[in-house]
């Protein structure tokens, strides 16, 4: 087996830094996997209205040019929020 040899660095700073990099690895990792796998949030007709300052017209108007879809539960109609705000990305 070959030896390495570090000049200028002491083994403590050495593992300092492999751990500081494995470290900001796995939490970039995590964050990444946490955000794939975020539930859906889905929000009622009133609840899009507050948040976004918009009019039960104006939602239905999305919905009818295709900009916005609709999930009904029961006699219940929803928006999901990751769409909503695409949505106003893109049309804005």
């Amino acid at each position: 087996m070959e030896t390495i040899n570090f000049y200028g660095v002491t083994p403590a700073d050495l593992i300092r830094e492999i751990a500081n990099e494995v470290k900001s690895t796995l939490f970039a990792d995590i964050l990444k996997t946490l955000t794939e796998n975020e539930p859906k949030r889905y929000l009622s007709a009133d609840e899009v209205c507050q948040r976004f300052a918009v009019t039960k017209p104006t939602i239905h108007e999305w919905r009818k040019r295709k900009i916005l879809k609709s999930y009904k539960l029961g006699s219940r109609v929803y928006y999901r929020l990751d769409e909503i705000e695409n949505a106003m990305i893109i049309n804005d």
